[in-house]
């Protein structure tokens, strides 16, 4: 830990939570590592409540953890993809965020994430992908379909291997392929989507991130646009 001089401020455990939360970020304070919370009231100069304050505005933003038992205290986590997400639902669900707006952000993410899973995917992933749709082609049920097609999108998702973008998707994702029209998911449907993830597979498959790109594009397009219609 750099040395942190004495804070003078109304609201002093902002001022400390802000400097750990940059020591965190750029590594000086590495992932696993404890933080003594005697050692912080005394460098910074200010109370063990103030300093424990810090800690809980840290532990909101997943950079610290209480560890509890005989070798508790607080330790600094590994950022991960958990914390955007989190970040970014409560930004959805406090902002009231309209669902022709996630149409618009899902037919900018989904089409790029295809593109990135053509060029990145794993064997793994195209295992886990072909699976789902296994799965898919299968369903009657409409909960059954309407769940396993959003796992699938999630693969793709995670294919991509870019975790902000994944991530993202991860929020948004599931909130549009949900449809709220009763009766939607008809076998047509069903039929119709199974076929064109199929289709965006196969270019996934062929590492042809253009066609990926374009197929993705025209899938979540049409199932949009069949929401819609539902929805008048």
């Amino acid at each position: 830990m750099d040395d942190i001089g004495k804070i003078e401020a109304k609201k002093g455990f902002e001022t400390l939570a802000e400097a750990i939360r940059e020591q965190i970020l750029s590594g000086t304070i590495a992932p696993g590592e404890v933080l003594n919370e005697l050692e912080f009231v005394e460098k910074s100069g200010l109370s063990r409540g103030s300093v424990r304050e810090a800690f809980r505005v840290l532990e909101t933003q997943g950079l610290v953890s209480t560890r509890r038992g005989r070798n508790g205290g607080r330790v600094a986590m590994q950022l991960n993809g958990d914390v955007l997400r989190r970040s970014l639902d409560m930004f959805i669900r406090g902002k009231q965020v309209p669902i022709s707006v996630l149409a618009e952000t899902i037919q900018v993410f989904a089409p790029a994430l295809a593109e990135l899973a053509a060029r990145h995917r794993t064997d793994d992933d195209i295992k886990v992908m072909l699976d789902i749709l296994e799965e898919l082609s299968k369903m009657n049920d409409t909960d059954g379909f309407v769940a396993t097609n959003i796992r699938w999108h999630l693969a793709v998702s995670r294919a991509s291997h870019n975790p902000i973008l994944s991530s993202v998707y991860q929020i948004i994702g599931p909130d549009l392929l949900t449809p709220e029209a009763k009766g939607f998911v008809t076998a047509r449907i069903r039929t119709t989507t199974v076929a064109a993830e199929h289709l965006v597979l196969d270019a996934i498959i062929a590492r042809d991130g253009d066609v990926a790109r374009r197929r993705m594009e025209n899938h979540i397009r049409a199932y949009i646009k069949q929401l819609e219609l539902k929805l008048r």
